[in-house]
């Protein structure tokens, strides 16, 4: 068996009443639990190591929220509080960039201003994203502390249950569970998470979005249980509800069918899995960003080389290769020279 490469993109932020009383209560027991050490930058699937490898990234958000809107201020509102809108823009730019460290220090300048200025919905700004600035950097008990204490301020201000931003935090903590095998929990916290945005997601468009998020994070915790049928139907959901709203000729639609294919793989269904690797290379030809092209390129290498048809295979992998290179992404040549080496393999 081959391994395909998952390069999963995605989001970030917000739980219910319930669930959060489960991590209260068990707050230091949860944050004393190692985590899983085969879960790092690269996760492998240990069921069956040869079986596939998929990349835990950290996720980016589909939900356009802005700093204002957030902290419940208005466009004129930004002038008298300009500095400490514009340090958490930097650090969330920052974030954005992958530099923790500056992120990390803007935010606690952020922070500071917030306490000063007795803004307690831009202390709670700050914690959240101190909370994701940790979960993208895998410090996962910093993490979910951090998420906590969000929850806890948001309650506590009278936020619904069934707000956006709770809903996202929850997912963020179900996430965490997943990551350190506390399947049950995770299996409790995404049911939840569905359970709540099932209410609205035809109606607002930044919920169909987070909508998709939690049906392909569902799916990817299904996966790594083995149960791929499950995780199909519900990877199936998470891309109509992407293409309705972020369009099918996005970066995201592209992701999202890469893991459609691997998912059809691992089903048996290689034809199924040929066909959605050959769309999703055909939208990420037209991006500007190509970065994660290479992946997909690897991935279509390995299914053709299953098929037999080795001059396909190399020529993929070598695009691939190529692609990895050029646009300095080392899971694309990872793949790429993975798939060179079962290619040695079966021709020896």
């Amino acid at each position: 068996m081959f391994k395909l490469y998952r390069s999963c993109k995605f989001v970030s932020y917000y739980c219910n009443k319930s669930f959060l009383k489960q991590y209260v209560n068990q707050s230091i027991k949860l944050c004393s639990t190692p985590v899983v050490a085969n879960v790092r930058l690269y996760n492998l699937c240990s069921r069956n190591p040869r079986s596939c490898i998929r990349k835990l990234v950290p996720v980016r958000s589909f939900l356009a929220l802005s700093i204002l809107g957030w902290l419940g201020f208005i466009d004129e509102d930004e002038e008298k509080e300009s500095e400490l809108i514009m340090t958490l823009k930097r650090a969330v730019l920052s974030r954005k960039r992958e530099q923790y460290d500056k992120a990390e220090q803007l935010l606690h300048i952020a922070l500071r201003l917030a306490q000063q200025q007795q803004n307690e919905q831009g202390i709670t700004y700050c914690y959240d994203l101190m909370a994701n600035v940790a979960f993208d950097r895998y410090e996962l008990a910093k993490a979910e502390k951090l998420f906590v204490s969000v929850l806890q301020r948001l309650l506590s201000g009278g936020i619904s249950q069934d707000d956006l931003k709770v809903i996202h935090i929850s997912l963020k903590l179900a996430r965490i569970c997943h990551l350190r095998a506390e399947d049950e929990k995770a299996d409790i916290g995404y049911n939840w998470c569905l359970e709540q945005i099932g209410k609205k997601k035809n109606i607002e468009y930044d919920a169909k979005m987070l909508y998709s998020v939690i049906q392909d994070w569902y799916a990817q915790f299904l996966l790594d249980r083995g149960e791929v049928e499950k995780s199909l139907k519900h990877l199936k959901e998470a891309y109509i509800a992407c293409s309705d709203t972020k369009g099918k000729e996005s970066e995201q639609s592209m992701l999202l069918l890469n893991d459609l294919g691997i998912t059809n793989w691992r089903a048996g269904d290689i034809e199924s899995a040929q066909g959605c690797l050959l769309e999703a290379i055909g939208i990420g030809n037209k991006l500007e960003d190509k970065s994660h092209l290479g992946v997909v390129h690897a991935n279509l290498g390995l299914i053709y080389l299953q098929k037999g048809i080795i001059k396909q295979a190399e020529k993929y992998c070598k695009e691939a290769w190529h692609l990895g290179k050029r646009h300095e992404n080392d899971e694309s040549v990872m793949q790429a020279n993975y798939c060179f080496e079962q290619i040695k393999i079966n021709k020896s």
